[in-house]
């Protein structure tokens, strides 16, 4: 179907003035791309909106003209993960940017979707708290779009996991129909904001990681901490990765009280029998601190690891709450080959990168990395290369070592649309897959939101 441009603007513009919505290419081609090697897809509109109400009013327009309706929040995604994958409004939650409440009681943060780690951290450093970010992009990350993808990156995740495992305590969103619904405790009118699971199913977890297919987050209560200024980093080298699967999982025994709260391995291709890991030490406590760093020093000794300079750990985690880190400056850069696993799966996807890449292909640009969670383990390749130069070689290539990986023990996320790796989840069609587009169906009878992202637009006929 064909979208009437000119009549879809002048009815967005009835909702947001004139200044935040436009259809002109000169404003969309900045929308047309993200971090991922997708294909440049752009779309018919750009709105701003700035409430709820907007948004609503919003996807009435959208099913009325059965015009698609795709959410962008910083960008950043590197799985085709907000393109417009057929003609349709993008709807930009820049200006939805706020950090709207900080409860120093209860122990919550309520926010906008576009409000970044950064902006948020500032706010609770104020206070002497803190988020403790984990996305690999470091606090330059809108939290929504962290949350609505279930993302997460090497910082607080071996203690605290992956966003939306705990941290995650109430959402506001806006279902396709336009219904707003708040999810936990929020839910109950005479309650607040301070417990996800209760009255129910947790409708939260519904919505995490759906890559805003069910709704557009426009609230988000989450779990903050207490600021500690104890700082123990560690780096060491590892001499296979059979020791830095029994080093995973000694972090991992500790249930509850995880030795450390960010682990990151990395095996660089010009050096692909070096494992290097750097590690930050949680605590509040610096006798606590001191005591598992002597722990996790016995163990890497036990091992046969050799303890490196800190430095390195210094300048990455300290990146990581900074500022974005060095991944996103050396050029056009993708993740691929990656998922979650068991800690013993790992050496799958190692020996997937080094034979299938580096020695069947001849592919040495790529990275082996690798982020310790509670009691799993997320593997990855990355690699940074030219465009448009290495483009289809590139994309070839991912695609074949993708289909290798996730034929494995290893579980996807991050689906996006068709440059992404949707084709994979439609293809095994299990019971989960069948549900999720229930739900699809059910909520979004005309698939105005995020049309072609994670389901393709055929499988919900």
């Amino acid at each position: 179907m064909m979208v009437d441009i000119k009549k879809v603007t002048s009815l967005l513009q009835e909702v947001v003035s004139s200044s935040r919505v436009t259809d002109r290419d000169f404003d969309l081609i900045p929308y047309s791309r993200d971090l991922s090697p997708a294909e440049q897809k752009i779309p018919t509109h750009v709105v701003m909106p700035e409430t709820p109400e907007e948004i609503q009013a919003i996807l009435k327009i959208a099913n009325d003209q059965d015009v698609p309706v795709y959410i962008r929040g910083g960008g950043t995604s590197h799985w085709d993960g907000f393109l417009p994958q057929e003609p349709g409004i993008m709807l930009d939650l820049g200006r939805m940017n706020k950090v709207l409440e900080i409860n120093d009681r209860d122990l919550v943060a309520t926010v906008q979707p576009n409000c970044t780690w950064a902006k948020l951290d500032q706010e609770l450093r104020k206070q002497g708290l803190t988020y403790l970010c984990s996305e690999a992009g470091g606090p330059a990350m809108t939290i929504g779009g962290s949350v609505m993808k279930a993302g997460g990156g090497p910082h607080s995740t071996a203690k605290f996991g992956f966003h939306g495992n705990q941290d995650i305590v109430t959402l506001e969103m806006v279902l396709p129909n336009g219904d707003i619904v708040e999810t936990g405790s929020a839910a109950w009118p005479s309650a607040g904001k301070f417990k996800r699971q209760c009255l129910g199913p947790d409708l939260a977890g519904m919505f995490i990681g759906a890559e805003g297919i069910l709704g557009v987050c426009t609230e988000l209560t989450v779990r903050i901490r207490p600021a500690t200024d104890i700082s123990e980093r560690l780096t060491a080298t590892m001499k296979t990765l059979d020791d830095v699967i029994e080093f995973g999982h000694f972090i991992n025994r500790h249930v509850g009280d995880e030795y450390m709260q960010g682990i990151y391995l990395w095996v660089d291709p010009s050096a692909p029998e070096v494992f290097f890991l750097m590690m930050d030490i949680f605590g509040y406590e610096q006798e606590i601190v001191d005591h598992r760093k002597k722990k996790i020093i016995e163990k890497l000794n036990e091992l046969g690891g050799e303890i490196g300079d800190r430095a390195p750990a210094d300048d990455y985690f300290g990146r990581m709450l900074t500022g974005l880190t060095g991944l996103f400056t050396a050029g056009v850069w993708h993740f691929f080959g990656s998922g979650s696993l068991r800690i013993d799966d790992i050496p799958f996807v190692y020996k997937t990168w080094k034979e299938e890449l580096l020695e069947k292909r001849g592919y040495t640009k790529a990275g082996f990395g690798g982020q310790i969670l509670p009691r799993d383990w997320l593997a990855f390749m990355v690699t940074n290369y030219r465009e448009p130069e290495e483009w289809q070689e590139l994309v070839k290539m991912a695609d074949e070592i993708d289909e290798i990986i996730l034929s494995g023990p290893v579980v996807p996320y991050g689906i996006g649309g068709k440059d992404g790796l949707r084709r994979f989840v439609a293809e095994r069609d299990t019971g989960y897959y069948r549900l999720l587009k229930t739900l699809k169906k059910t909520l979004d009878p005309k698939n105005i939101l995020q049309r072609g992202i994670f389901i393709p637009q055929e499988d919900l006929k």
